[in-house]
């Protein structure tokens, strides 16, 4: 049980700043986008901003900042292979 709960731990303290690069890494990467075809970047700003408002109702109501972190986290790496499924990534 303790081992469950190291690994929870780490996973809380990395996702809490890996949320927030792959946050601002997307909302770089969807602004550079807007101007090319394709909905890559609307697609990475609109994921973006759906988060912070998830964020906004869920954490301290619902769920705490660790778990959102992590659910979130696990979000942009599906999103990232859903990208990458339909050829939409590494396309500069």
């Amino acid at each position: 049980m303790l081992f469950l709960q190291a690994v929870w731990h780490s996973a809380k303290v990395i996702c809490a700043g890996l949320y927030w690069l792959l946050s601002l890494a997307f909302l770089w990467g969807g602004l550079m986008q807007l101007g090319k075809g394709g909905a890559v970047g609307q697609i990475s700003i609109g994921f973006v901003i759906c988060l912070l408002c998830l964020r906004f109702v869920l954490v301290k109501r619902l769920v705490s900042a660790g778990v959102f972190n992590v659910a979130a986290t696990a979000a942009f790496f599906a999103l990232i292979v859903v990208l990458d499924a339909k050829g939409l990534t590494g396309a500069a």
